[in-house]
């Protein structure tokens, strides 16, 4: 018999375990905003639910990006809405980490579903990101409470600064913003509202409406590359690209009106989302998925257990948009809780396509709950969420096929075997000038101890693996780019890649992809740049010729393959690739380029590239 009396023990958590969980989030600012624009959203989704929002959507909320006097103090941060909350929910939901029920106080939301999930993202941002620690400050019926959220020397987790105190809305607007801590104050932002929401200004003096704000004080630099902190300076335009690109951004950005000032001075009236245009060539694909075809869930009482939709964009998904060429995935209410990356899905090949592919896969199971981590980027890796991605890329996988079925019968192949005959000369040429480019920059070279430069008199590239290359073995070695020489050859370990020892040009269409066994070609789209390399490509020394581009292609259907404005077009491509490539090397041997000295190396480059074209080479071209 099992033993149930006794005096409780009640569960105990060191602090410690707050720092652990911290680490785990991998915070970027852009990040951390996304999961306070998410609580201004809840809030507002309560307030609804309850009665007491007079407005359906489009809910006021600021970001106001406060730059420091000087370059030590760091730059701090405001996030205002107009929802706010009681002392006693600060008490209850708020002061708890990993609390399930925080997102909904508790309670059951019927009408909206809401965003928030254990209640730790917003907090953790607020305690690892913020030198100074930062504030919440929540004003409702007239009381306001302040919470600074901060490591302290004592294991504890920040401090009250205000506790269910009376005070008139604009000064608990001004204390959450005090000019004596350069956090700017608050009077540009109530002007800025009293012009633009004088409804919303009613409510709040007749007290109907409350407010919140979150300010980080001093932001952390990271010091990466990619860092939007520059000492006590943010990088306006690149933390509203990461908050657009942040996917737990996606639906408080689709649903607040969400203006961006820069010290205090309105610079965006309201971020809009990315969109997507569809191919109007490619209808969406909808497909459901049945439990039966998921392992782990093949005893489910619900036939189905989620939905896949499947869209072409009509260009390519890169720049602003390339966290959209992922799979989204999403809970029963729609609400973002993993992405993926389709370099990251388990797809049986490679195609230039998938730049063009965006997908949701809308889930709905009583086993997510549990695949659903902290951060919401990525499920727990299990046996449903493996079947579930497996599943998701082969139909994918099917619709990138079909497309290239239809482009491959639409290839001019006479055409471009006579163009072929001018790409090997011009490849011939590229080549030997490359070759020359450099052992011209390698003269003199020292090699440093972490290697880098060409191996020790060889000319392999080894790859991931061991490798072939020079006179030696190279554990992982990069080739010249990146390994170390040895002293014995030895065979890799790995299927040999087919490698050129300098890059070549292949006409798309045309040319066999060395990626592929099939010997079958690249097929790129009229929305691929004229020159075209991937990854995938980079591996094979190769780069693509895009015959489809519309350039290229009107080109030879005007004038033919041996037309001035193709060979003109295919003359100029050569030029580009032999410019990249000869940087390449330039930047083994110096790993910092300045502009002036890019902008000269690139004159130089095209000018001899040119002027040592060989006069048969220069006759075919002007015939």
């Amino acid at each position: 018999m099992t033993q149930t009396q006794g005096r409780k023990i009640k569960t105990r958590i060191s602090p410690d375990i707050l720092d652990t969980i911290g680490k785990s989030f991998k915070f970027k600012h852009g990040k951390g905003i996304a999961e306070w624009l998410k609580n201004s959203l809840d809030q507002y989704l309560r307030s609804f639910e309850k009665g007491e929002e007079t407005m359906a959507g489009n809910w006021q909320v600021f970001i106001n990006l406060i730059d420091a006097t000087t370059q030590s103090k760091g730059p701090n941060l405001a996030v205002i809405d107009f929802g706010g909350t009681t002392y006693q929910k600060i008490e209850d939901f708020f002061l708890y980490w990993g609390d399930k029920s925080a997102a909904s106080h508790g309670g059951t939301i019927t009408t909206k579903s809401l965003t928030g999930g254990h209640g730790n993202g917003g907090k953790f941002y607020m305690r690892e990101m913020w030198r100074d620690g930062a504030r919440f400050l929540t004003w409702k019926n007239g009381k306001a409470t302040s919470i600074l959220v901060k490591k302290m020397e004592d294991d504890s987790t920040g401090l009250f600064e205000i506790e269910n105190q009376e005070m008139k809305w604009r000064d608990a607007f001004e204390f959450a913003l005090a000019t004596k801590e350069h956090l700017g104050g608050a009077k540009a932002l109530i002007e800025y509202l009293e012009a633009t929401s004088p409804n919303l200004v009613k409510e709040l003096d007749s007290k109907t409406r409350g407010l919140s704000a979150i300010v980080g004080r001093r932001a952390v630099q990271t010091l990466s590359a990619h860092d939007i902190v520059s000492g006590g300076k943010w990088k306006h335009q690149r933390l509203i690209d990461d908050i657009k690109d942040a996917q737990q951004a996606r639906r408080p950005i689709r649903e607040l009106s969400i203006s961006v000032f820069i010290n205090g001075l309105l610079q965006i009236q309201r971020i809009l989302p990315p969109a997507i245009e569809s191919d109007p060539e490619w209808a969406d694909e909808v497909h459901t998925i049945f439990s039966a075809e998921v392992k782990g869930l093949e005893k489910q009482q619900k036939s189905e257990c989620g939905v896949l939709r499947i869209q072409k964009s009509i260009s390519q998904l890169t720049g602003g948009l390339k966290d959209l060429n992922s799979l989204y995935i999403l809970d029963d209410k729609g609400n973002p809780v993993g992405i993926y990356r389709m370099f990251e899905l388990p797809f049986p090949g490679h195609s230039p396509l998938l730049s063009f592919i965006h997908a949701e896969v809308q889930l709905e199971f009583k086993e997510l709950n549990d695949l659903i981590t902290n951060d919401r980027e990525k499920l727990v890796d299990n046996e449903i969420t493996r079947s579930i991605l497996v599943w998701c890329a082969q139909k994918i996988w099917n619709k990138v096929e079909e497309i290239e079925k239809s482009l491959q019968k639409h290839k001019q192949k006479n055409d471009l075997e006579i163009a072929a005959k001018l790409n090997q000369s011009l490849n011939q040429h590229a080549q030997k000038f490359l070759q020359q480019i450099q052992s011209e920059i390698f003269v003199n070279y020292v090699p440093t101890p972490a290697g880098g430069g060409p191996g020790s008199g060889g000319t392999g590239t080894g790859g991931t693996k061991d490798g072939v290359g020079g006179k030696g073995k190279r554990a992982h070695g990069q080739g010249g780019g990146e390994g170390s020489g040895g002293d014995k050859e030895a065979e890799g370990k790995e299927k040999k890649i087919n490698r050129s020892q300098y890059p070549r040009i292949l006409l798309s269409g045309y040319d066999s992809d060395p990626a592929k066994d099939n010997l079958m070609t690249k097929d790129l789209t009229d929305r691929h740049p004229p020159l075209h390399q991937d990854d995938v490509d980079r591996l094979y020394n190769v780069w693509w010729l895009n015959t489809s581009h519309p350039f290229a292609d009107k080109a030879i259907k005007r004038g033919g393959p041996e037309g001035h404005a193709f060979k003109n077009h295919h003359l100029s491509m050569f030029r580009d690739m032999v410019q990249r490539e000869s940087l390449r090397i330039l930047q083994r041997r110096e790993v910092e380029l300045p502009l002036d000295r890019i902008e000269n190396e690139l004159d130089k480059i095209s000018n001899n590239f040119l002027a040592e074209l060989p006069w048969e080479l220069v006759d075919t071209l002007l015939q």
